[in-house]
């Protein structure tokens, strides 16, 4: 079937067709979150019927996850060989999550469809004040679900840009909670010392977003370190879809980030060669 915006989208609750109207306090009410929380929690956003169409889809392609086990860093733009050891930027947390990619679901299914929402994309553009924004148009990356079985774990980390924008599709059994502390670092003072006790171990404030099946969230991880806390049981598993735009049209991933975020290039991924 053709999916259309309100076979997805809650617009009663969310009227994102309608951002000079009837969605004009929704939008305001979401930069405010963005500005003074770094998130934007939006709960039943994904119509539950939406949802479970979304879920039959993730997961009839778990056989196709590609995993990945490393340490990871906070910075992982930063040379860790620039600072001295035991440096924030040189400290590592566990990694363990897989990605399903976007060619693996079907293209009129509904998880691809709610990601070319033309009304999506700008509602997303205008939260976070931005004069264009493009989905990304990688055939593997652009859309992909983030799945996190027993013992998986999200490491912290900084993000490069300054606007995640995901979709809660399934919940873990146990565990698997978002967590980050709002605005660890600015562009003035990098609080290393602070960073480096959270990567260490150290108890430290810190916020949970209660996310469940249907949650659409945006969060700014630029300057907000986060994390997904580890699933303790899983069956059912967390599953996230990542939507990732740009501000150019038809952007695409170098082969270095694809082999970054996957481990290797995917299957289908053209012979360079």
């Amino acid at each position: 079937m053709a999916y259309e915006l309100k076979d997805l989208v809650d617009l009663d609750r969310y009227p994102i067709d309608d951002l000079d109207g009837a969605g004009a306090a929704l939008l305001q009410s979401c930069q405010d979150d963005l500005a003074n929380g770094a998130i934007c929690h939006l709960p039943d956003f994904v119509r539950p019927e939406a949802i479970e169409v979304i879920q039959s889809e993730a997961n009839a392609r778990r056989d196709q996850t590609y995993w990945m086990d490393v340490e990871r860093r906070a910075y992982s733009w930063r040379n860790p060989d620039d600072y001295p050891a035991g440096h924030a930027v040189t400290l590592t947390t566990p990694n363990l999550i897989g990605t399903i990619t976007q060619d693996c679901f079907p293209k009129t299914g509904a998880f691809v469809s709610i990601f070319e929402q033309q009304a999506l994309t700008d509602f997303v553009r205008r939260c976070l004040n931005r004069d264009s924004l493009f989905p990304v148009a990688c055939p593997y990356l652009a859309a992909n679900v983030k799945v996190m079985s027993q013992g998986c774990r999200h490491a912290w980390h900084f993000d490069q840009n300054d606007g995640a924008v995901t979709l809660m599709i399934q919940s873990a059994a146990e565990g698997g909670h978002f967590e980050f502390v709002p605005f660890l670092r600015d562009e003035d003072d990098e609080n290393y010392d602070e960073v480096s006790r959270l990567l260490s171990g150290e108890e430290m404030p810190m916020r949970r977003a209660p996310l469940a099946p249907g949650s659409f969230c945006l969060f700014g991880g630029r300057r907000s370190i986060h994390r997904v806390s580890e699933v303790t049981q899983g069956s059912p598993d967390r599953l996230l879809a990542v939507f990732s735009y740009h501000h150019v049209p038809e952007h695409q991933y170098r082969e270095s980030t694809i082999r970054s975020v996957l481990g290797r290039l995917p299957d289908s991924y053209p012979n360079p060669g």
